[in-house]
């Protein structure tokens, strides 16, 4: 008897780690998941209207979050992490681990799962409210995607905290008062959340947003940099013929340290006196690599670095012990990228212009003082064919929205945007 007892809290525990993987908990998270999720994939079909649809299956999902326990919190998240982040895990195959795509997807699901588990362990559904409406602050690493207030991006209703906060309210009363009045209450949230449609600035002049379609494995290779570097002046060539002020190429344009290619900075400064050249490519000093963009304009060239770098991409955020490991392991013993002191603007025409490079211009620091405009840089065929660049466009058209800022948005892997408040 006193062994058996002994093994009680074993088999307790065991027991309860159990019930975590009965089909029915599984099932509906792995349901709820898709709700809220939808809306990301529907954005694949880029039919007008469809973003209504996904908006509808968002709120589904946030209603049957909240009413249910933290073991279908626990698999809602674990799905959730799995549909909105699957494609981080494909760069690794430009690192040679292909075979480690499945256990970093695992890793993601997990992180997300035990993150909704931690809430969902609280069991008072304004907490869960709360989480969900402030979810992009719990940012793993830094990295602060996860966001519900995308659901309303494309559709008639304002992308805000506010809209969200109003939906779930209206949620929680359907939940725990009368589900009738919450859904009226729902209903007249959303229309006096209406988005009139208002007016935008653009730039003062022409400008030629060009997108490129170069898989990661070519603009690395040795053998295709002259071809690409011919590429883009030939591009360059082409924007001068249509008679534009500027044209803007994707971050990586040129698969080089610019700054110390002294006959290709020739080649740009010249033409920079016909029209004004915005690219992006590595630049290094003082022993330090940079991910930057290079302006060319009248003769003259500047470089702008990039200030908030990707987790676990341009830079591993953990302390140096376990970071050089890292390094050592899976980047050959590179070193991370450095970054800008802070903001950086250039101007064109007298035209104040906010620098950006992929990540960061999805993160509300790089609008501080809310810039008029912005011309974005993007390579992203670090993960391609996938559906990181949908969610993408959506993080950007919030930003776009929050800061009344016009971006102008360049990208490789997918189709360039102009993107307005």
């Amino acid at each position: 008897m006193k062994l058996a007892l002994n093994f009680l809290p074993c088999g307790s525990f065991k027991k309860k780690l159990v019930d975590y993987f009965t089909l029915k908990f599984i099932i509906k998270g792995f349901i709820i998941s898709i709700l809220l999720s939808l809306f990301i994939f529907l954005d694949l079909l880029n039919l007008k209207y469809i973003a209504n649809l996904g908006l509808i299956s968002a709120i589904l999902g946030l209603y049957l979050l909240l009413k249910n326990d933290r073991k279908i919190w626990f698999w809602s998240g674990f799905f959730i992490g799995l549909f909105w982040f699957y494609w981080i895990s494909f760069s690794l195959i430009y690192y040679n681990f292909s075979y480690l795509i499945p256990i970093e997807i695992l890793g993601i699901c997990l992180i997300y799962g035990f993150i909704f588990l931690a809430i969902g362990w609280l069991e008072n559904i304004y907490i869960k409210a709360i989480f969900l409406l402030f979810a992009n602050l719990i940012a793993p690493f830094g990295f602060d995607w996860l966001n519900f207030q995308l659901i309303f991006i494309d559709t008639p209703f304002i992308p805000s905290i506010y809209t969200l906060a109003l939906v779930l309210i209206c949620l929680i009363i359907a939940i725990k008062f009368n589900g009738y009045f919450g859904v009226i209450l729902l209903i007249c949230s959303l229309m006096i959340s209406y988005n009139k449609p208002a007016k935008y600035e653009s730039l003062p002049f022409d400008i030629s947003l060009i997108s490129t379609d170069l898989s990661q494995d070519q603009i690395w290779d040795r053998n295709t940099k002259d071809k690409i570097i011919k590429s883009n002046l030939d591009i360059i060539d082409l924007a001068i013929q249509d008679g534009s002020r500027a044209v803007v190429l994707p971050e990586s344009a040129f698969p080089l340290f610019l700054n110390k290619s002294q006959i290709l900075l020739s080649e740009l400064k010249q033409k920079s006196h016909q029209i004004a050249i915005i690219a992006g490519a590595l630049g290094v000093s003082d022993n330090k690599l940079y991910n930057s963009t290079y302006i060319f304009d009248k003769g003259e060239f500047q470089r702008l670095d990039k200030l908030i770098l990707v987790p676990f991409g341009e830079e591993i955020p953990l302390p140096n012990f376990i970071k050089n490991p890292i390094n050592t392991l899976f980047f050959g013993s590179a070193v991370d990228y450095s970054k800008a002191n802070g903001v950086s603007d250039y101007e064109i025409d007298g035209v104040k212009i906010r620098n950006a490079i992929c990540y960061e211009a999805t993160k509300d620091e790089l609008f501080k003082n809310n810039p008029k405009f912005m011309i974005a840089i993007s390579n992203n065929a670090w993960f391609s064919p996938s559906t990181q660049p949908n969610l993408q466009s959506k993080l950007l058209k919030l930003m776009a929205f929050k800061h009344k800022t016009t971006i102008y948005h360049s990208i490789n892997g997918s189709l360039s945007q102009l993107i307005t408040p």
